[in-house]
């Protein structure tokens, strides 16, 4: 096991201003680049989600709530596997559901990111 004193000296040249700044510097460009396509695919969904709430007359104090369940299942599409995935989006229904949003429409909204929520019938996936 390490001492304290030598943890201690790493964690402080590790946090060292020189240090990060070459880090970033040495990275920025690729974190753009990685930054701008994900913002691509996450405008994209929210894009189409806002469709939806229109569609369903959403007023528009309401429609940033949709959004923000949308931006939930985004999260779950790209980051877990389909059972996973089904499992989180389901839960977020039911909290969202719960928050006085209409689980249809939320319905909708999930199955843009290839999700079915169970005892909702959802017509053409906006994929």
């Amino acid at each position: 096991m390490r001492h304290p004193a030598y943890r201690l000296r790493k964690y402080e040249a590790k946090i060292d201003p020189d240090v990060i700044r070459a880090r970033f510097a040495a990275h920025k460009a690729t974190m753009v680049e990685q930054e701008e396509a994900i913002f691509g695919e996450l405008v994209l969904i929210e894009s189409k989600a806002k469709v939806v709430c229109e569609a369903y007359g959403i007023p528009s104090i309401s429609i940033p709530a949709y959004l923000n369940y949308a931006r939930q299942c985004w999260k779950f599409f790209k980051k877990f596997s389909q059972l996973t995935r089904t499992y989180e989006v389901q839960y977020w229904w039911t909290h969202w559901v719960a928050r006085g949003l209409n689980g249809t429409i939320l319905a909708q909204i999930a199955a843009l990111c290839g999700v079915t929520i169970t005892g909702y019938e959802v017509g053409d996936r906006m994929d």
